[in-house]
């Protein structure tokens, strides 16, 4: 009797014969913990489902993986620092313009000098932030 060997797949090719059977993927074990605050929403619908954390988890995360948003973290620059630096004074001054001109205007006393005054503040900014950000006027 002469004894058959199993096929390796095709031998010119190199690939499997289609009968072969695909091994199973690899999986990949992922752990991590979670304060227990954080795991309370989720106690009740673990018990109710009957299966263990890890398979509950398993299927939340398979079946939310495209409702993920993912995003790549955003590493500051020097310059984006500056920036934020600028933008930050600038919006400090206008805010304190603002409550300036509107208890003016509140109280009914709005003067050309507090106008003229406002208008000078603004100019000023814009010509800090051209400054320092670059830009046209």
């Amino acid at each position: 009797m002469q004894k058959q060997q199993k096929s390796k797949g095709d031998k010119k090719t190199g690939q499997d014969s289609p009968r072969a059977k695909a091994a199973p993927e690899k999986s990949v074990v992922i752990s991590f913990r979670i304060p227990e605050s954080a795991y309370e929403p989720y106690k009740e619908a673990v018990l109710k489902s009957g299966l263990p954390r890890s398979e509950f988890f398993r299927r939340l995360f398979d079946e939310n993986i495209n409702k993920v948003v993912i995003s790549e973290k955003k590493i500051h620059t020097e310059d984006y620092n500056k920036y934020l630096h600028y933008v930050g004074k600038a919006s400090n001054n206008l805010n304190q313009l603002a409550k300036l001109l509107n208890t003016a205007e509140k109280s009914g006393r709005v003067t050309k000098t507090q106008y003229l005054s406002g208008l000078n503040t603004l100019n000023s900014i814009r010509l800090m932030l051209l400054s320092k950000l670059g830009g046209r006027g």
